[in-house]
């Protein structure tokens, strides 16, 4: 029930970062300080403080109230914590935080089982994930010519998965001058002879591929749907393709839609008790769906709605052993 309550407080209350998901860089915005603003928690008064212990007042952005992220983790019972080196807000259950082996560690048990020192190796980002019902670092790094993957247990620092390819490629490195966003569009857009006035962009992705860094351009012109992949650093297209559909072009307009959190409202109906772990906005066959995943202890929900509609198109229930 906490984790019910906790992702709900979350998903209505702002916290003091503003427009994390809508901009890649940091900017200034004007917002307005509310001291008449009242925090009441179970009918109780909520005095809100800063990490220094210092009264702080609410503020409204965009008609949405926000509140440090610190002081929404004592209200809630859980941890708070910066991890400066990428950036990162970590927010974990109280009981349970203190249980995980942490980042660091998950690192030192890959590259041990490897045979490696951290100073021969590039690590990509880490993640914590979810697999058959328990929490797992996966850790992916690349030394020479070959890619190792780990999945290690979250809590015992066991191995659930590893392997390592070796590839023909030289180790990853981040361009320092990479192509932008807008060029790789007209770059996809020049090779397929497409405008721009006829084109629906759905997808503009930054991402890893056999050691180097693309970008993943998907659109629609007519009944076809583009696919690219561009080297990040020279432009290059390294690979197209294009499929012929037979269904309605998605609308580039977000309002016909429903909201995530009315997405998330028809599926927390379905199964009340249960923990929304995952809800993306995606397209499908060109139609708009909001993909999701809840828990419920060892009980797994996945679903997708139709994005324009609110209907279900699946609802499966899965038991992890």
């Amino acid at each position: 029930m906490k984790k019910s309550y906790i992702a709900a407080a979350l998903a209505l209350t702002g916290c003091m970062v503003v427009g994390a998901a809508a901009v890649s860089q940091p900017q200034n915005v004007v917002a307005t300080f509310r001291p008449d603003i009242t925090l009441k928690v179970n009918g109780t008064t909520y005095n809100v403080r800063d990490t220094n212990g210092s009264l702080v007042s609410p503020l409204i952005y965009n008609g949405t109230t926000y509140l440090p992220l610190s002081a929404l983790g004592r209200m809630l019972d859980v941890d708070v914590s910066w991890d400066a080196s990428t950036n990162t807000v970590v927010i974990q259950d109280a009981d349970t935080a203190s249980d995980y082996i942490g980042e660091a560690k998950a690192k030192d048990i890959a590259l041990k089982h490897a045979g490696l020192s951290s100073s021969k190796v590039t690590f990509l980002p880490i993640s914590l994930d979810w697999d058959d019902g328990r929490q797992v670092y996966e850790v992916e790094f690349y030394s020479g010519n070959k890619e190792y993957d780990y999945e290690i247990d979250a809590i015992t620092g066991t191995f659930r998965d590893y392997d390592f390819d070796l590839e023909s490629y030289p180790t990853p490195s981040t361009p320092t001058n990479p192509i932008s966003e807008a060029k790789a569009k007209t770059i996809a857009l020049d090779h397929a002879d497409i405008s721009s006035s006829k084109a629906t962009f759905i997808q503009v992705k930054l991402d890893w591929d056999d050691g180097r860094q693309v970008y993943e351009v998907e659109f629609y012109s007519g009944n076809k749907e583009y696919d690219y992949e561009i080297d990040a650093a020279t432009g290059t297209i390294l690979s197209y393709d294009y499929d012929v559909e037979n269904y309605t072009i998605p609308s580039s307009q977000t309002g016909d839609y429903i909201s995530r959190e009315k997405a998330q409202q028809l599926a927390q109906a379905k199964a009340p008790n249960a923990t929304l772990v995952k809800l993306e906005f995606d397209f499908d066959d060109g139609r708009a769906i909001y993909e999701g995943e809840l828990r419920d202890g060892r009980t797994e929900y996945e679903f997708e709605i139709d994005a324009s509609t609110g209907s279900f198109i699946k609802w499966e229930q899965d038991w992890d052993d």
